[in-house]
């Protein structure tokens, strides 16, 4: 049990953060929105709409949306563009946080192009930072470097250190991207000088919480929580949720190291709550990891497979808007490019027909003035031939210059063919995530020393077909009965992985909860329990998933030579001497629907023999392909190698049985998850 924890702690601090990028983007507080006065066009309704967007942006960004929209109506209808470069900015805000990646982008794209064409430098430095916020989110360090060097070189040149923290701010979370914790340690401490300075509190929240995250990652946790005890000292608990919620889940897993549970506990749940008021996908699959991890600790198997679901759930959700994301601002450049080099090579082609036009027009009154004036004839053709090679050499000019264009557009394609390898990446997470996922399943199955009192020797042939497996086997002693089950659930890999999960939960539940001890009795209790599960609450008969789950289980006392055996699909195999002694199955399986089957479970009581191989299996090794004609193994195969080493030991069997597998599979890919289990009486 203890290394079961110890695999389901070290799965919950490596899954738990994938680093997320930061906080608000670059615009200031309501109560330090600065006007300017640039233009004398009375906004005081405007200031109002534009504090209460920034004021909304993170705890209802829906409401930051409406109060942005109105003030982008409001400053167009009086032509203030400056407010109107604000509006644009912070509409862009709150389309960022709502995850409207599209539209953010937009709308920071149109508030710098007003900031340029009326020579706004101030938005112009914060309409920068919006976007390098946005390449942040991204993950593309390059360009939101670039983004923030032209933001700092603005900040310094008007002497703005509000922006020149943003900015500073910006630089630790691009140098956080590479994971450069040195670097992007000293700019947040740059920008939390700045902000103390300035005395702008609520700001300071966010540069604690990222100092916090540094020390996190270093394993400095002493450090890390006092920064996130600044950070929640300072934070607008009310405006700022995100920042509040995504701090107590950090402090949270600290706390789930410590094995402090009860502390990790509450900070989770106060996290897993206000992340559902806010939507915050994220922080509700970080919360609900920790409280899984607990539950799993505490043996609250139900919870913890309830909070488990909601993981996977959320885990997918952000997988699949992140890949949306990319994809989508791939082909925004993409197709932002191929716009202006179409625009670029229409003027190369209009130039040059306006060139060959005007030689083709030179060239006729030149023909002309020869036909009419032929004593200037030797005069005119020189001038006509010097005219005929400038323009030779414009266009040969013009030539190059398209080359020169279309070799540009070939690197920024290979630029976005790099870019798309990116995404190749997030394919490397899940396997990531798929790969600690089959420690905790490894961790979850029981090992085979529980059955050595009863017994001789035993072996495993256990090979899932992808990393995690929908096969599975369980065993437990209880008042000198051992109880042993194999089971095959539908499908294979993740979905039958938690299939198997159930099972093992379903059984437990059986043989130590409700105390059943008869075979036959434990799989009708299964057929209820999983049919319920899989059932929509409240409609009799409608289940959700049409999965159910081959098993065969039996039962053995100390000291006695009979076991009493029950099967849903899944056979029990006794060599004894040269004989093949198999005990057939009800032909179910269990979950299926009640008007399928709606009977109780044959038990058969088998008296076996000193000497005698028992053999579970599910049906993965038989039905592989392979051999020369590419054609399932079939039983024949299969019980003829289990005669051939009935006098070998479980170990020389194993081995045996993945040779036999291996060789005949080939090249061939496995179709599905293999386990035999053997036990010598």
């Amino acid at each position: 049990m203890n290394s079961i924890g110890k695999f389901k702690y070290v799965i919950a601090l490596c899954l738990i953060f994938i680093h997320c990028g930061a906080y608000p983007s670059c615009q200031l507080k309501p109560d330090s929105i600065d006007s300017s006065g640039k233009n004398q066009v009375d906004t005081s309704n405007i200031s109002t709409l534009l504090a209460l967007s920034w004021e909304h942006r993170n705890s209802s960004p829906e409401k930051s949306l409406e109060y942005g929209l109105e003030a982008i109506k409001l400053a167009t209808s009086k032509n203030d563009y400056e407010n109107l470069a604000k509006a644009h900015s912070f509409v862009g805000v709150a389309y960022r946080v709502m995850g409207n990646y599209s539209k953010s982008i937009d709308h920071y794209y149109i508030g710098l192009e007003i900031a340029n064409q009326h020579e706004l430098v101030e938005q112009k430095g914060f309409a920068y930072l919006n976007l390098a916020n946005l390449h942040i989110y991204q993950e593309y360090y390059t360009s939101a470097i670039e983004n923030i060097k032209k933001a700092e070189e603005i900040a310094l040149s008007i002497d703005n250190n509000n922006m020149l923290a943003y900015v500073y701010l910006y630089y630790g979370r691009a140098f956080l991207l590479r994971n450069d914790l040195g670097d992007a340690l000293t700019y947040f401490k740059k920008a939390l000088i700045i902000r103390q300075e300035l005395q702008k509190i609520p700001e300071q929240a966010v540069c604690y919480k990222y100092i916090g995250d540094i020390f996190f990652e270093m394993k400095e946790f002493s450090t890390a929580i006092e920064n996130y005890n600044k950070s929640l000292e300072t934070v607008d608990k009310n405006s700022d949720k995100d920042l509040h919620a995504s701090i107590l889940v950090k402090k949270s897993i600290i706390f789930l190291q410590n094995n402090d549970l009860h502390n990790a506990s509450q900070l989770a749940k106060q996290s897993l709550s206000i992340a559902k008021e806010i939507g915050a996908s994220l922080i509700i699959r970080d919360a609900s990891f920790v409280l899984g991890t607990i539950s799993l600790k505490t043996k609250e198997f139900e919870s913890a497979s309830n909070h488990l679901l909601c993981v996977i759930h959320h885990n997918d959700t952000l997988f699949g808007q992140q890949l949306s994301e990319k994809i989508f601002f791939l082909e925004y450049q993409l197709e932002r490019q191929q716009r202006e080099n179409k625009i670029d090579l229409l003027n190369r082609d209009n130039k040059i027909k306006e060139l060959e036009i005007n030689r083709v027009r030179t060239f006729n009154i030149t023909l002309l003035v020869v036909l009419l004036f032929i004593a200037m004839l030797f005069f005119a053709a020189l001038i006509a031939l010097k005219e005929r090679r400038k323009r030779n050499k414009r266009l040969e000019e013009q030539n190059h210059e398209i080359i020169a264009q279309q070799e540009k557009i070939e690197l920024k394609n290979k630029h976005l063919q790099d870019a798309y390898s990116v995404i190749e990446g997030y394919i490397g997470k899940i396997t990531d995530s798929i790969r600690y996922a089959k420690k905790i399943q490894e961790a979850i199955l029981p090992s085979l020393s529980s059955v050595k009192p009863f017994f001789s020797d035993n072996f495993c042939f256990y090979l899932p077909k992808d990393f995690v497996s929908g096969d599975f086997y369980w065993m437990t002693v209880k008042e000198e009965t051992l109880f042993v089950a194999v089971a095959d659930c539908t499908g294979h890999g993740v979905p039958g992985a938690f299939m198997s999960i159930i099972g093992m939960d379903l059984l437990s539940q059986a043989v130590n909860q409700q105390n059943i001890n008869q075979p036959s009795a434990i799989l009708d209790f299964l057929n209820i329990e999983l049919r319920n599960k899989l059932r929509k609450e409240g409609v009799e008969e409608e289940l959700i998933l049409k999965d159910s789950m081959d098993i065969a289980i039996f039962t053995i006392k100390a000291g006695e030579n009979l076991i009493n055996y029950c099967g849903a699909l899944i056979p029990l195999t006794i060599i004894r001497g040269n004989s093949i002694l198999e005990f057939k199955p009800d032909f179910t399986s269990i979950g299926i629907s009640a008007k399928l089957f709606n009977r109780p479970f044959k038990e058969q009581t088998i008296k076996i023999e000193p000497g005698d191989w028992i053999y579970l299996y599910t049906d993965g090794f038989m039905d592989q392909f392979g051999g020369p004609s590419g054609k399932k193994l079939m039983r024949k195969k299969f019980f003829s190698s289990l005669l051939q080493n009935k006098n070998s030991s479980g170990v020389y069997q194993k081995g045996e049985l993945k040779r036999i597998l291996f060789d005949w599979k080939g090249n061939i890919e496995q179709i599905d998850d293999v386990l035999v289990l053997g036990l010598k009486v």
